[in-house]
């Protein structure tokens, strides 16, 4: 199978926020990729999104010989972007509380491995039908999953108690999800700034009305800031073709 990927990214502060803590990369000779949101006073929260990013991006081998090795290879660099966050959070004042969302995806030529921690997403967008990848580790979704009844009053609440976070402790355990990829498929990776300020159908509709990445990405953040901009919102948007 022939494949050609493409990938493009957009980050926008919002309309309610001060400073942009989303972060993102990717390098397309490895075919890797990678969303951040962090969270802290100050800076600190840029500053957890950003170090968490460029650590993927550095301690991701450049070639995984052996396909079944992704998933730990995410999950070490993961955890080393964990670990380096949480000391840096204990050593500088200024960065206490520090910490970051990820999701991160690598393709290795017939399959995309996602790996994450936290609520930054990942959807897959094939035969016109959006499917979400990820669940959240977040307060909400774990009591869903014990089927717990909670008023709709405290959803949001719920929604926004994170369960695990990059650099908010020692330890951290990834969740990670393989796709065997087709020709045609969509990949969105994206934090909650656009994942929980649109529906599925919005998104839906945005990723099929665009012609490309790029424009796929933009429609997105536009979309979220017109939803009204409360969280930076960021993504990244990856074809196969």
């Amino acid at each position: 199978m022939d494949i050609r990927i493409r990938a493009s990214a957009s980050s926008d502060v919002g309309r309610r926020r001060r400073t942009n803590e989303d972060s993102f990369g990717f390098d397309m000779e490895r075919s890797l990729f990678v969303v951040c949101d962090g969270v802290g006073g100050a800076q600190a929260g840029e500053v957890a999104s950003r170090s968490a990013v460029d650590c993927i991006l550095s301690r991701f081998p450049n070639d995984v010989p052996d396909a079944n090795a992704v998933a730990a290879e995410l999950q070490r660099a993961i955890q080393a972007a964990n670990r380096t966050i949480f000391q840096a959070s204990h050593k500088d004042p200024l960065y206490k509380g520090m910490a970051t969302t990820i999701v991160a995806a690598y393709f290795d030529g017939t399959r995309m491995w996602i790996a994450h921690v936290g609520d930054s997403r990942a959807y897959l967008l094939r035969q016109h039908c959006l499917h979400r990848l990820t669940d959240d580790h977040s307060q909400l979704s774990k009591m869903l999953r014990e089927g717990r009844t909670i008023p709709p009053e405290e959803m949001a609440h719920w929604d926004s108690v994170l369960t695990q976070a990059i650099g908010a402790s020692d330890m951290v355990i990834p969740t990670v999800t393989l796709v065997q990829v087709q020709l045609g498929d969509c990949f969105l990776l994206a934090t909650d700034g656009v994942c929980k300020a649109l529906t599925n159908a919005e998104m839906l509709a945005l990723l099929q009305d665009a012609t490309s990445s790029d424009e796929a990405c933009r429609y997105l953040v536009d979309a979220a800031n017109e939803a009204g901009g409360h969280d930076n919102a960021t993504c990244i948007v990856i074809q196969i073709d």
